[in-house]
């Protein structure tokens, strides 16, 4: 990763009045939006200004969004490309997760959640090259953390224990398990120890008021001192991270697989980016338990 604008953007949509409404919102979030029209423009784009984040449509005319992604990891291995999609795109949609893309948003969605999106990856990218700290040598490592609800400043917490990823898999890889990892946190917290529905979430998402809904559940019956356990593991072989909350558990037999029509109508979008992103997905009986595993795979 080399060169990056730390908060350039590349939208990308043959749309114009969508693209006019995204550079609007990436702007007013203080971001440097570029434009393209379609795939061709944006592969010349991205090799002159070198986007720390590309937006793109999936289904566009001459390319689409699969093989924008593709000749896009050619110039660089460690792009992250988050997805546009409608119905209609789903066969090329989980081709692009499994090809490295970050992540994706149905439309129509919240331009602020986008916004949000954005600006976690923007964190991860900025950390991406602590890469370079970690030991070939290490053989074995564990590490634990537990935290109240109210201190959940998950980021440097994710970038500690993913430090020595790189002994394990490619580094382009390490920021779609962060990514996955991010999500699963963001569940036991919101939805485990706040008891805050999906529908819940996204009415709050969309009014923009998600913020004072996490403040007002973390007042509510000693939520605010509930806890989150978090256990990371890296050996030869594999890297698993096990993260526990105190709330009530939910069914989590009843999650579909992510597949290409479970994509666009699941609610549940994190968990089934980690459900690719990750080799397994493991959860303990009542579903307040989620073990995540990466093995080796180069």
């Amino acid at each position: 990763m080399s060169n990056l604008h730390s908060s350039r953007i590349l939208i990308v949509d043959d749309q114009d009045s969508l693209r006019n409404l995204l550079v609007k919102y990436m702007l007013k979030a203080g971001l440097e939006p570029i434009e393209a029209e379609n795939g061709k423009r944006a592969i010349e784009l991205y090799r002159l200004m070198r986007p720390s984040v590309v937006l793109s449509d999936v289904m566009m005319p001459e390319m689409d969004g699969l093989t924008l992604l593709k000749e896009i990891k050619k110039i660089d291995k460690q792009a992250a490309v988050i997805l546009m999609t409608g119905y209609g795109s789903e066969e090329v949609l989980i081709e692009s997760l499994r090809g490295g893309a970050a992540n994706y948003f149905k439309k129509p969605f919240n331009f602020q959640e986008v916004t949000e999106a954005i600006k976690h990856i923007l964190k991860y990218r900025a950390d991406i090259d602590s890469a370079q700290y970690y030991s070939p040598f290490i053989t074995e490592e564990k590490k634990e953390f537990i935290f109240n609800t109210e201190e959940a400043d998950i980021y440097p917490i994710i970038n500690q224990i993913t430090i020595n990823l790189a002994r394990l898999v490619p580094t382009a890889e390490i920021l779609n398990l962060k990514i996955g990892i991010e999500e699963i946190l963001k569940n036991a917290i919101e939805h485990g120890n706040l008891n805050i529905s999906a529908e819940e979430k996204n009415q709050a998402i969309e009014q923009g008021e998600l913020g004072k809904l996490m403040d007002s559940r973390l007042k509510q019956n000693s939520n605010n001192r509930k806890k989150i356990y978090i256990t990371a593991k890296l050996d030869r072989e594999s890297f698993s991270v096990t993260i526990r909350d105190q709330g009530k558990g939910f069914d989590w037999k009843s999650l579909p697989q992510p597949t290409a029509e479970s994509l666009l109508s699941f609610s549940g979008r994190g968990i089934l980016l980690t459900r690719i992103y990750f080799n397994e997905v493991l959860y303990n009986g009542v579903g307040n338990e989620v073990t995540l595993v990466k093995r080796v795979n180069f």
